[in-house]
């Protein structure tokens, strides 16, 4: 059942040539910086910070720490001053860009009817610019995040990947609690939006145009697609997110969901004080950092075991627990930070494993004391599944301490 609908802005909100209006700003941009700072050309360090973006997964690192890494290496200022700069061409130059877009009137519609249906709705911008950067797009957009209450907004500060990866997806989803069958992806760029939206197990909505020129052989791969309205008239009339099928399981979306959990959970880690890690919900109730010391230990003692098991033996019988692991937090690793760094060390040998799989190797059967006959495709899904059992866990109690 679909509970969250991911948004693309650029021509699918807001209608935005990319050609012309990349052209435009950064020809703006560079001549500012190179005003304001007295630096050089900068389009080769943006370029350069934009391909470490793509180029790089580490879980740990986010779009913006990437972006800077290679870009202040260029620019012959410091990042305090840049950032400031940053701040003065957001404000000023920037908004005269407005008129290289156009307002979709349904759009804000379409946000205000989805989010009263009790939908999420998640702005998936490629989150290459800024989040002061996509605000101006939004609100030319007739959607201002200070009037409209979206679920979240991906831009270059909050996000781990970005498109095409389908951990980009992954990480919105982990984020959100979800899983991919509860998700739908609407946008018009096949590559960015729609491939790695359905690499990542999503029901896509393909926004073509005005919806009489889509390619046909393309229409026949997604689960609907058409001009923006056609999609508002089909979930508001038609009740069209009832009824979308969840498309299959299959063995390429494992790493990049398992890879997404861990950026969610750093994400947790950056935004949220030491301090509540530590606090009980209830007594009897794990603190978010136990909830945490026992993904660690699930991973070790638990999952991964049970992979091994399964590759070395004929059809293993996967029996419950007696109880489930102890939340260990070992000595050292109080600090959330550090306790992650040793999760993040057990997952990356689960991923390691995955990688030496062959394609057989997925459908290898086991017998699980809860999914009955199934595969190590499925007990490695279920992995992500209690990651993000768990993080909502840590969230709610979280916000419980507040």
């Amino acid at each position: 059942m679909i509970k969250a609908v991911l948004l693309d802005l650029d021509n699918t909100l807001l209608g935005n040539d990319p050609d012309p209006f990349t052209r435009r700003y950064l020809a703006l941009l560079d001549s500012f910086v190179q005003q304001r700072l007295g630096t050089p050309s900068i389009l080769e360090a943006l370029w350069a910070g934009t391909r470490a973006v793509l180029a790089d997964t580490d879980p740990l690192r986010t779009n913006a720490e990437r972006f800077y890494d290679a870009f202040m290496r260029l620019v012959p200022t410091d990042r305090a001053t840049f950032a400031r700069a940053m701040q003065e061409f957001y404000a000023d130059l920037y908004p005269t860009l407005e008129p290289l877009t156009q307002r979709r009137p349904g759009a804000r519609r379409l946000v205000e009817w989805l989010l009263g249906a009790g939908y999420a709705v998640v702005i998936a911008t490629n989150p290459l610019f800024p989040h002061v950067a996509v605000q101006h797009r939004l609100a030319w957009a007739g959607v201002p995040v200070d009037q409209v209450p979206l679920t979240l907004v991906t831009t270059l500060d909050n996000m781990h990947f970005a498109k095409p990866h389908p951990a980009y997806y992954e990480e919105i989803l982990a984020r959100l609690g979800l899983e991919a069958s509860e998700a739908i992806m609407v946008g018009d760029d096949w590559e960015h939006d729609i491939l790695p939206a359905r690499a990542a197990g999503l029901n896509a909505f393909w926004v073509c145009g005005d919806g009489r020129g889509c390619d046909t052989e393309a229409a026949r791969q997604v689960d609907g697609c058409g001009s923006l309205a056609d999609f508002a008239d089909r979930v508001s009339e038609e009740r069209w997110l009832e009824t979308v099928a969840p498309r299959p399981l299959e063995p390429a979306q494992i790493v990049p969901r398992l890879t997404a959990n861990v950026a969610a959970l750093d994400s947790l880690v950056r935004e949220t004080a030491p301090e509540a890690w530590l606090t009980h919900p209830a007594a009897g109730e794990w603190s978010p950092l136990e909830v945490l010391g026992h993904l660690l230990v699930t991973e070790r003692e638990v999952y991964r075991p049970r992979l091994h098991t399964i590759l070395s033996t004929d059809t293993p019988v996967l029996a419950a627990l007696a109880e489930a692991p102890a939340p260990t937090v070992p000595p050292g690793a109080e600090h959330p930070r550090a306790l992650l760094e040793l999760f993040v060390a057990e997952r990356r040998a689960t991923l390691d494993l995955l990688a030496t799989l062959a394609p057989k190797d997925w459908q290898r059967p086991a017998h699980h004391h809860r999914l009955g006959l199934t595969t190590l495709l499925g007990v490695a899904d279920l992995i992500a599944q209690h990651d993000r059992q768990h993080l909502r866990q840590m969230r709610e109690a979280i916000a419980h301490s507040l």
